[in-house]
């Protein structure tokens, strides 16, 4: 049993996967992928690369969780692994894998436990989060961590950006776990809580939690929003003439506020661009996005009219 072959059956559904799938296939040890009935640009790529290659693949019906565990068997599958997969596996599923079942998660757990962590990472401005590999239990994110390797977050990182660095990481991660898997020489430990830290949860964020609030959040807290945001939730948003208006990138800069209220338009013009107040200094709001398409802050306020002390709406 220690020397069977790893035959491995993929839970996924974003393209983040797709160099982890190569290595597999390189290393003959996939024998199938499991899909969300997820339908947009990101989910289908990942469809479209498994078809193109001919590797098997179904779609994943919660309600009928005995499909999925008769295809691991058809498919003779004795490993799982979770990457990017949303769904909650019942038993029957997590035990149909006799080398066992894990999943691959991008934080330091027990901290940023749920479906974002690397959203919530950006947006806290961590400057260190890993790969973690753990045992799946019926609780999300609870198993003994089985491997872990440190990712570096820049400054600067995007939602997608960090996506990308994570998914060239995780090919090579997941071919150290599988050796070390097939050699026994994991050692599981436990996911310890720092009682002097809180933990901090990483679920989907909500509509509010991707609002703008002048009045709490200093000009960093901000250009961490909007970087966490982007693309997938348009940055951050904020709220002018009763339309929502998507921030993409914004830059903390040294420009007097004048005691104005914070979210007031400071200054509009070449070359400083559009700068408005914050609760700490100014804000330059670098690249917006609305229905109309993207457009830099300063080609914004003269294609829709805004004008210095002008106050974007509070939450």
């Amino acid at each position: 049993m220690t020397n069977e072959a790893v035959k491995l059956v993929l839970f996924a559904s974003s393209s983040v996967v797709i160099p982890t799938i190569n290595k597999l296939l390189q290393a003959g040890q996939l024998v199938g992928v499991v899909l969300t009935a997820r339908t947009d640009a990101d989910a289908m790529q990942l469809k479209q690369q498994l078809d193109q290659g001919n590797i098997p693949n179904i779609y994943y019906q919660a309600e009928y969780p005995e499909q999925t565990a008769h295809q691991i068997e058809s498919w003779q599958a004795n490993t799982g692994l979770i990457f990017t997969f949303s769904h909650k596996l019942p038993v029957s599923i997590i035990d149909a894998c006799r080398k066992g079942f894990y999943n691959l998660h991008a934080s330091a757990l027990p901290q940023y436990r749920g479906a974002m962590p690397l959203y919530w990472q950006i947006r806290n401005r961590e400057n260190q989060s890993y790969l973690s590999m753990i045992k799946v239990e019926e609780a999300f994110d609870s198993g003994d961590i089985m491997l872990q390797q440190a990712m570096p977050l820049h400054t600067l990182d995007t939602l997608n950006s960090l996506g990308h660095l994570m998914a060239e990481l995780s090919a090579d991660f997941v071919q150290h776990f599988i050796a070390k898997l097939q050699d026994s020489t994991l050692i599981a430990k436990p996911q310890l809580i720092d009682l002097d830290l809180p933990l901090i949860a990483a679920p989907m964020p909500s509509q509010q939690d991707l609002m703008i609030n002048w009045q709490t959040m200093n000009s960093e807290d901000i250009a961490a929003l909007a970087r966490a945001g982007n693309p997938l939730f348009s940055g951050a948003m904020l709220v002018w003439n009763q339309s929502f208006i998507g921030l993409l990138q914004a830059t903390p800069v040294k420009h007097a506020n004048y005691g104005v209220p914070a979210g007031t338009v400071l200054h509009i013009g070449e070359p400083e661009g559009l700068i408005v107040a914050t609760l700490d200094g100014a804000l330059r709001l670098d690249i917006l996005t609305i229905t109309e398409g993207v457009f830099s802050g300063l080609s914004f306020a003269e294609r829709f009219g805004l004008d210095a002390g002008v106050p974007f709406d509070s939450i």
